[in-house]
């Protein structure tokens, strides 16, 4: 594909791709901290990766816009746009939640387009899930993200988008920066060694459970909490081992 052409590791690891399965590959775990995408090296670095503190630098300059149009513009109450905010950020748990387990965790498409599409997504996180470089929005996902959201929130709100986008944004951030830290963070709290540990189950111990990343509420809400959804075949109450956390 000319410009775009990707590497034989990479065209190696598309073919052989199976799915997500509940347990990750033996082979893949010595090539975990990933494999290099893009021939390109220009494309290689900022398209395809990016570094930690990218969706930091969108999502906090529209959420500081949106927060100022909420209070300074349209002058609403503190307390106003603060449960609008909230609200927003709640919404953004579900759709994080819901297109986790119900979009990226589809079985893999029969059509080559759309199988490719499947594994840049998420499946190539799976297969590499501690690639440093691939656990926040690359540009070429940042961009459509946030025009998506916006897009969605102002047309289903038009009265309440600047609070309930804030709180989206924000939300967003949060999840993407809670699971980089659920990869290569040192949490020293309950709290984050708790969302540590709920994401490294869901990659090294049964991936059709916890799908929350940046909040555990939805699989409370829908049972997929646990080790393996109520009444699976093969239930187990393992906790992943030392080297896993």
């Amino acid at each position: 594909m000319g410009l775009f052409r990707t590497t034989a590791a990479y065209d190696e690891a598309l073919a052989n791709w199976q799915g997500i399965a509940d347990r990750p590959a033996p082979a893949n775990l010595a090539r975990r901290d990933g494999i290099r995408v893009l021939e390109n090296d220009l494309l290689e670095r900022w398209l395809t990766s990016a570094h930690w503190t990218l969706p930091g630098l969108w999502a906090l300059p529209l959420t500081a816009f949106c927060l100022h149009r909420a209070l300074v513009v349209e002058e609403r109450t503190a307390a106003a746009v603060a449960g609008l905010f909230l609200a927003g950020m709640l919404g953004w748990t579900f759709a994080e939640y819901w297109l986790h387990r119900w979009l990226f965790h589809l079985p893999p498409a029969k059509n080559r387009t759309l199988r490719a599409i499947q594994f840049g997504l998420h499946g190539y996180h799976h297969e590499f899930p501690e690639d440093p470089r691939r656990l926040v929005a690359p540009p070429i996902l940042a961009v459509p993200i946030a025009s998506a959201l916006a897009a969605l929130v102002v047309l289903l709100f038009p009265g309440h988008w600047p609070p309930l986008l804030a709180g989206t944004f924000f939300g967003y951030l949060c999840y993407d920066w809670v699971h980089y830290f659920t990869h290569h963070g040192r949490p020293r709290t309950a709290a984050g060694r708790f969302l540590r540990r709920f994401h490294k189950t869901h990659h090294y111990r049964c991936a059709c459970t916890r799908y929350g990343l940046s909040s555990p509420l939805w699989d409370l809400v829908f049972g997929t909490a646990g080790e393996r959804p109520p009444g699976a075949a093969g239930e187990t109450t393992e906790k992943p081992t030392a080297g896993q956390r």
